[in-house]
């Protein structure tokens, strides 16, 4: 089997990625996405450039299940003009101004005529919302109120939409890491959001930067990256790799994750799976106060993945989650309001959270009729009863207290609290993060330890370990 290694943050320096994100964010931010067309095209080429991936297509028209892929949409231009020939909306200074998938347009109207295709939020009168008509022949503008309350109700406007909807492709990105333990997790995230910085641009650039992470590193299990639009793109995708996506494990969706507000964890539809608890393990680890929300429906592709017949337990990580800050699918959702530092922690906590599934094993013991002696194979002290053992107080929850270790090396103290419960617990069954859970002691740690003693002949690795974990 495999060894798992235990990395250093990053494959390349913390500035670089930070000044890395500020430059995506700048080139991705204005591009007009929706679930097809050239801004995906277009944003997933720029993407290749941070890490390589394969950029595939499916012709509109396929039927998926109960879903057909729709004709693809492009847009140039489009604007509402009044009666002095002043452009009072223009998709030219921010593309959340046209409803995605609007048909083209070209006609003189009167406000009362143009009104019904008017889109505004009168609680955030500065914002223009975000909002969308992809199986539906329709056309539309979105405003702020305070914009709208300007309008003339006497007044004629030309309104301009020059759209195409015609056949063509729904494209996606797709890379594959490939480990050695049979099993797979996927990594999923959508790129059909037009300018809105944290719903999802920051998604589609720490999805690059996980992947690129990942591919310098040697894994025990394989990973399945995707980016694609929402819904549609899923099913597409899940769709054509039925059989395949049936031997997925698990995985998360990244959406939302460089926002100001707390982090937080949308729960798979399991509440407990493994992926729940890597992701519950590592905020404890590091100390980070977060918010927890159980699995609902309503997100993003939660409910496909974890459909009745696939059943993929899907969860994600988020800094400021889609729906619970008040700029969500709105143009206040910019890059002011993102930060690539945010992002870059967020990154953090998901690659610790996979380094949890890379050391998730379980061990038996080779030596399991009573506890084997330490002391001949130097990992005891030669001196016995000077180690005050802290593993007492360790079960209290979240204890901090510390282990007091006089005159020896510092090998001992909770490391030998480490091994003791190893070898407890190594029944072939248990697995590390198990045990983890049960003493409260790091999960790195325990796996070090394990493979230590693996190395003196105590332990070797369970050969149900693919049923285990």
């Amino acid at each position: 089997m495999a060894k798992v290694i235990n990395y250093d943050f990053y494959a390349v320096g913390e500035k670089q990625l930070n000044d890395e994100a500020n430059e995506l964010f700048k080139e991705l931010f204005p591009i007009c996405r929706s679930i097809t067309g050239d801004g995906v095209r277009q944003s997933l080429s720029r993407l290749q450039e941070v890490i390589s991936f394969e950029m595939r297509e499916i012709t509109s028209g396929t039927v998926c299940y109960d879903w057909v892929i729709p004709d693809e949409w492009n847009i140039r231009d489009a604007y509402i003009m009044d009666s002095q020939k002043n452009k009072i909306i223009d998709f030219s200074k921010s593309n959340i101004h046209i409803v995605s998938y609007s048909s083209s347009i070209d006609k003189k109207m009167s406000f009362k005529e143009l009104k019904s295709h008017l889109y505004y939020l009168s609680d955030l009168p500065t914002a223009i919302p975000y909002r969308t008509a992809y199986y539906k022949r329709d056309w539309g503008f979105c405003l702020s109120y305070e914009q709208f309350k300007k309008m003339d109700r006497n007044g004629e406007y030309h309104v301009y939409i020059d759209s195409t909807i015609a056949p063509g492709t729904l494209n996606y990105g797709e890379g594959i890491i490939k480990g050695q333990s049979g099993q797979e997790y996927i990594v999923s995230t959508y790129c059909c959001h037009p300018s809105l910085a944290n719903d999802n641009l920051s998604g589609l650039i720490l999805w690059a930067f996980l992947l690129r992470e990942l591919k310098t590193r040697k894994t025990r299990h394989s990973y399945r990256f995707v980016i694609l639009p929402e819904t549609i793109g899923a099913i597409a995708y899940l769709w054509m790799n039925e059989k395949l996506m049936k031997r997925i494990l698990g995985g998360f969706i990244l959406t939302t994750v460089a926002g100001p507000g707390k982090f937080s964890y949308k729960q798979t539809f399991r509440e407990n799976d493994l992926i729940d608890r890597v992701v519950e393990k590592t905020f404890s680890e590091l100390q980070i106060e977060y918010i927890a929300y159980r699995f609902d429906i309503y997100g993003s592709d939660e409910s496909q993945y974890s459909a009745p017949f696939f059943r993929i337990p899907v969860g994600s990580i988020c800094k400021d989650k889609y729906y619970e800050y008040d700029y969500y699918h709105t143009s206040l959702d910019d890059l002011n309001f993102v930060n690539s530092r945010w992002l870059i922690e967020t990154l953090k906590i998901y690659l610790l959270s996979i380094e949890k599934l890379e050391m998730n094993l379980a061990y038996k013991s080779l030596n399991p009729y009573c506890e084997p002696m330490l002391g001949k194979r130097d990992l005891y002290p030669q001196i016995g009863g000077n180690i005050k053992q802290g593993f007492v107080s360790s079960q209290k929850k979240h204890s901090k207290k510390k282990y007091k270790i006089s005159n020896e090396k510092s090998i001992y103290g909770n490391e030998l609290d480490a091994i003791s419960w190893i070898m407890f617990y190594s029944d072939g069954k248990t697995t590390l993060l198990d045990i983890a859970e049960k003493t409260n002691l790091p999960l790195v740690q325990i796996f070090k330890v394990a493979e230590k003693l693996r190395n003196h002949g105590l332990l070797k690795y369970s050969s149900t370990i693919a049923t285990v974990i």
